[in-house]
């Protein structure tokens, strides 16, 4: 399913001015005042709302708002029954941690810094499809679609309890996002349906195995050309950086954050059959040496 439009632009059907309107969720508008030729505009009777007669984008509704909420709590339902997902290492390590992970983001790295530039990388444009791998809490989500609303944003995770999270949280900023789980399998994507995809501190939780096929699921649905953008855990740049992040291999595990803190990720983004590889950027936390990596979908 494509991506909702959360704003409309309506065109006055006597002196054709327009104007831009945000599409509420809960409410039908009927009427609007132009605000060229001063007209309150009302609807015509075979017409929901504004949007639908007189909008470049029709109300959530006819949108497929509806429709879409209806298949996430389809798939909550499947979750309960579902018996073939892989262990998987909570947000914070612990499953119990997982309501805090928020929490403790804000206070152990530099949110705000870390997540901008992340989107800042991505640079979304309207009309492009854009996925998340480990959408988490939904706050990457909550960013890139404030920043461009005219993008479609699909995500994935493994956990059903961040995925509640991210829910309410994005419902309650307006922002409805195709949030799905997956067994730790085969991505829920045909091949190249996306032009480009993002994940943020999700690889340090994964094993070797999990990391290689992960990206190369990333890459399979990526469309050529597609761009690839990773925050997460790299090589310490300093001896400090490397002693303060034992406190997130004894969270995380050493196993999985192991080929991070070697600065191995662009490795395995290279094998998955990644080009132009580059480690962009990275910002020294409380906890670690936080790294931006980037790659290319070969065109075909």
């Amino acid at each position: 399913m494509p991506g909702l439009f959360f704003d409309s632009v309506l065109t006055c059907p006597v002196c054709g001015q327009q104007q831009v309107r945000r599409i509420p969720y809960n409410e039908q508008l009927n009427s609007f005042y132009c605000k060229g030729c001063e007209c309150k505009i009302t609807v015509p009777g075979d017409q929901c709302c504004i949007f639908c007669a007189f909008g470049s984008h029709k109300c959530l509704i006819n949108q497929g708002w509806e429709k879409l909420e209806q298949k996430q709590l389809i798939e909550k339902m499947k979750d309960h029954v579902h018996k073939t997902e892989k262990k998987f290492i909570p947000a914070l390590g612990y499953d119990f941690l997982t309501a805090w992970y928020d929490a403790t983001i804000r206070i152990t790295m530099p949110e705000k810094k870390f997540r901008n530039e992340l989107i800042n990388r991505l640079k979304p444009e309207p009309l492009e499809q854009i996925f998340e791998f480990g959408y988490g809490t939904g706050a990457n989500l909550a960013i890139a679609s404030s920043r461009s609303p005219n993008s479609s944003f699909f995500g994935l995770d493994i956990d059903p309890k961040v995925r509640e999270i991210a829910f309410s949280k994005l419902k309650g900023k307006d922002i409805l996002v195709e949030l799905q789980l997956y067994n730790g399998d085969i991505f829920p994507y045909d091949d190249a349906v996306f032009d480009k995809a993002y994940s943020c501190l999700v690889f340090h939780q994964l094993d070797d195995e999990t990391k290689a096929h992960c990206l190369r699921e990333i890459y399979r649905v990526l469309k050529p050309g597609g761009k690839l953008i990773i925050g997460d855990w790299g090589k310490a740049k300093n001896r400090w950086m490397r002693t303060v992040f034992y406190t997130v291999q004894l969270l995380d595990g050493f196993k999985t954050t192991t080929a991070n803190v070697k600065g191995l990720l662009p490795d395995y983004i290279r094998e998955a059959g990644f080009t132009d590889v580059k480690q962009t950027g990275f910002i020294n936390t409380h906890i670690g040496t936080f790294c931006y990596y980037e790659g290319i979908k070969i065109e075909k």
